[in-house]
């Protein structure tokens, strides 16, 4: 028996509602069945199975990657790819522990107007797929069948050539061993629809035209290396493209640097809307509509509220919090997650001090979120943003407290002008609050 949460539902149901059929192979994978025992595969007395393909080997000498960094470059069908491809989500069900994931959920419209290229052009897409493959789900072999030795540091056993070499290269016939690292939509829109351009797609998925470009790590490597490794390839190629939107670069930060000011602003503002008066009312998966949106608060809110970089600092919780250790964070080659995991605690812990307070002082009809329907409702980007500069304010003048004193000071808070405050005037609403109600 198997449970679904319910951002798990949403997930595979969005991902179902875009490519269709196609979407069963990872549905396997999340419940753990090999494709092996599925359909038609049950069949074959074979233990593993594999599909070879003809391409080349670049080493790294030619790639300027980083020591046993194999580069395989080979064309495939988009049908063969489409069974073995994986992609690292934002919300998906893949979950590794201190390591976010970079890409977004695959849009719809996309799909669809590439689908319409594919159909009306009869032709491929020119861009090559950038991709990561596991070394244990492949082979490599020389012109003469005989078989490239990879050690666990990536190096070839015996002659490790510095040319690039044709090669055969041969992938297990199984899901989710090819992960994508940029060019999701050009492979999912091959995917086994039910539109117009199913019949023609249909052929085109058997062609092997798609130019893939994998990237091969030393099985010693981490998956926290490799998976900052994509990342941040994801980054340098879609950044010279189209600019990718303020949440997704946070999310890349939270990956690649998880002891910067951001990365430490989004852990805390997820631990905000896990419980507490901003409980569950902060946009944290694609599909909430109507809740606060986080990109803004994380860059203009609490980055200047946490830092921990700034040695002449006066307005952060860095430098109030009690901990013996915390120089540690300031280092550029801190690793101690613990330590990240207290300091992250005991900001969420402040800024719930003074929001409880509020939340305590105000009515539940202000206590909502401002739309057209709840008009009343005060919460928003600004909102938080100002009570953020207000903490600033408080540390700064030695006046942080106990929830109860908050409520003291707050007592006539329901009747302050929120309203008049407009998008980026956190920084006067903040000023304000703290000049009326704790600078007396």
């Amino acid at each position: 028996m198997v449970f679904f949460d319910y951002h798990i539902v949403k997930y595979f149901y969005s991902l179902t509602k875009v490519i269709k059929r196609s979407s069963k192979y990872e549905f396997f994978d999340f419940l753990n069945i090999p494709i092996k025992q599925v359909g038609e595969n049950i069949k074959s007395s074979s233990a593993i199975s594999s599909n070879t393909f003809c391409g080349h080997i670049l080493p790294e000498e030619k790639s300027s990657f980083q020591e046993g960094y194999k580069i395989v470059s080979f064309y495939i069908d988009a049908e063969s790819l489409l069974k073995r491809a994986y992609v690292f989500r934002q919300n998906g069900w893949r979950d590794i522990e201190n390591v976010g994931h970079y890409q977004r959920m695959l849009v719809a419209s996309k799909i669809a107007s590439m689908r319409k290229y594919l159909a009306d052009k009869n032709r491929v897409f020119i861009n090559n797929v950038i991709v990561s493959i596991a070394t244990d789900k492949i082979k490599l072999f020389d012109t003469n069948n005989i078989e490239f030795k990879l050690n666990k540091k990536g190096q070839f056993e015996g002659n490790n050539s510095t040319d690039v070499t044709p090669a055969f290269i041969q992938i297990n016939d199984e899901c989710n061993v090819i992960g994508i690292i940029d060019g999701q939509h050009r492979t999912y829109a091959y995917h086994e629809g039910d539109d117009l351009y199913e019949a023609k797609i249909s052929e085109q998925r058997k062609i092997q035209n798609l130019l893939v470009t994998g990237i091969l790590f030393p099985s010693d490597e981490t998956i926290q290396k490799r998976l900052k490794f994509e990342a941040n390839l994801f980054m340098e190629i879609n950044s010279t493209q189209t600019n990718a939107n303020s949440q997704l670069k946070q999310e890349i930060e939270l990956m690649l640097n998880p002891f910067s000011s951001i990365a430490i602003a989004k852990k805390i503002l997820y631990e905000l809307n896990v419980s507490g008066p901003l409980g569950n009312l902060i946009e944290h998966y694609w599909y909430e509509k109507g809740k606060i949106k986080t990109a803004s608060i994380v860059s203009y809110g609490l980055k200047p509220l946490i830092k921990v970089d700034d040695i002449k600092a006066t307005d952060s919780l860095y430098l109030i919090w009690p901990n013996a250790e915390k120089s540690k964070l300031k280092h550029k080659d801190c690793e101690d997650f613990d330590l990240l995991k207290d300091y992250v605690t005991f900001c969420v812990t402040k800024i719930r001090d003074i929001m409880i307070a509020l939340k305590s002082e105000l009515t539940n009809e202000q206590w909502t979120i401002y739309s057209r329907t709840t008009q009343h409702g005060i919460l928003s980007v600004t909102f938080i943003n100002g009570i953020l500069n207000v903490l600033r304010l408080l540390i700064q003048n030695n006046k942080i407290a106990s929830v109860v004193d908050y409520r003291a000071k707050l007592k006539s808070i329901s009747s302050f002008n929120f309203r008049q405050y407009k998008s980026s005037q956190y920084r006067k609403l903040g000023e304000d609050i703290y000049n009326a109600y704790f600078n007396k």
